[in-house]
């Protein structure tokens, strides 16, 4: 049995942070009900590599969803939405902040249908504060909370990273705050307001960046792959032309990587006598760094560095993780179907707890398809005939239509 079996989401989200937050839940066993403005649902349907009209940017993020059409616009849905709110545990959604209130909807209303109702919302800046209504993508937060001043070349300018940093790391600390959230009302019957923002996020990350800064008041600057507290400690090219990411960080790790490059004479130079003194003397340290691993082939690198139990990394690219021995020894790489038969390779669960078995297989949803399946525990079904039978024709058609566009 899963831990979070028993629990369901009614989920609101959209693009990246939202989505990742609730996967994580769905991989965890709550039901995850993917609440989805018709016709068109979730942007992310429609972009990044389409396949027979489904997207692999949607299907990584909402495997093991169920879709249901929900127009709040709509008095009729409306209604059913906060009939979903009785029986619910937790409602997650990451629009601009002040969107559902625009419907009705909000914390002092959900807790007055269901007073155990998480109710969580992640946003770019947050639910209060001057920036709270500012429009947000991921870049912009980067650039906004700082992450990217330190993020590029030495004396280079500032980079973005190359995932959505901020979008990913404020859907795991929404994941958090949800849970927490679900535990206490699983203790009290009384459910709590969850605000997360992407900018929150990014400096809580920064963290010793941000407490150096102002205990010091060294403003932190980008470094390439070095680490400041460390040397050497970044990516250098072998002799095969094939680069690795070493880090030493103590002493003797540092006089076990002078041996394997045959130069134990660095451990006497007073230049690199500590782990103090080699940050600081990085530029005399690694250019002898770069002339000795010319000499060395990467393979040889990696084998005596693992001998000698130190930090390395191969860099390799998306290819060469997708076939790495340990992602698929820990079953990270999953298949998700949809009905017509139409799949993709997408990563899998990165939460590994004993009683949890890897699911390797997970179904996903086309827009609305499980509309009328949700929500009869909600109306009969004269009723929602009613309601949804042009709503999910036009879902269809608009689907269809939008891929022939953009494809």
């Amino acid at each position: 049995m899963k831990p979070l079996e028993g629990i369901k989401i009614l989920d609101f989200t959209q693009f990246l942070a939202g989505p990742l937050s609730t996967l994580l839940l769905s991989d965890l066993g709550a039901e995850v009900i993917k609440l989805e403005n018709p016709p068109l649902g979730d942007g992310t349907r429609y972009i990044t590599t389409i396949i027979n009209e489904k997207s692999s940017n949607y299907t990584t993020r909402n495997r093991g969803k169920k879709s249901v059409a929900m127009n709040l616009k709509d008095e009729k849905q409306r209604k059913l939405f906060l009939k979903m709110v009785k029986t619910a545990d937790a409602v997650v959604e990451n629009f601009k902040p002040g969107t559902l209130e625009k419907y009705g909807i909000t914390y002092d209303i959900l807790k007055e249908i269901n007073p155990r109702i998480v109710f969580t919302s992640i946003s770019g800046y947050g639910q209060t504060g001057p920036y709270r209504a500012h429009a947000a993508y991921d870049g912009a937060v980067q650039a906004e909370a700082g992450i990217m001043s330190i993020t590029g070349d030495l004396d280079g300018t500032p980079v973005r990273c190359g995932a959505a940093i901020a979008d990913t790391t404020a859907g795991l600390v929404a994941c958090i705050g949800t849970l927490s959230a679900l535990y206490d009302a699983q203790k009290t019957g009384v459910g709590r307001r969850v605000d997360v923002s992407m900018m929150d996020s990014i400096v809580a990350i920064m963290e010793n960046l941000v407490s150096s800064y102002i205990a010091s008041g060294g403003v932190p600057v980008p470094l390439g792959n070095r680490m400041w507290t460390a040397s050497p400690f970044r990516d250098f090219v072998c002799k095969d032309g094939k680069s690795v990411y070493i880090g030493i960080s103590t002493d003797s790790q540092f006089a076990s990587f002078c041996e394997i490059v045959g130069h134990p004479e660095w451990t006497k130079d007073p230049r690199f006598l500590t782990n103090e003194l080699r940050p600081k003397n990085f530029r005399e340290l690694e250019p002898l760094v770069e002339e000795a691993l010319l000499q060395i082939g990467s393979d040889t690198l990696c084998e005596e560095m693992e001998k000698r139990k130190l930090v390395y990394g191969r860099i390799n690219n998306v290819a060469q993780v997708v076939d790495h021995p340990q992602i698929a020894a820990r079953n990270m790489i999953v298949n998700a179907v949809y009905p017509d038969g139409t799949a993709f390779k997408v990563p899998g669960n990165p939460i590994k707890m004993s009683g949890l078995e890897d699911e390797t297989d997970y179904s996903t949803s086309v827009m609305g398809a499980d509309t009328f399946k949700v929500l009869a525990n909600y109306a009969d079904e004269t009723a929602l005939h009613e309601i949804y039978d042009q709503v999910l024709a036009d879902c269809s058609a608009a689907s269809k239509k939008l891929y022939n566009i953009d494809k």
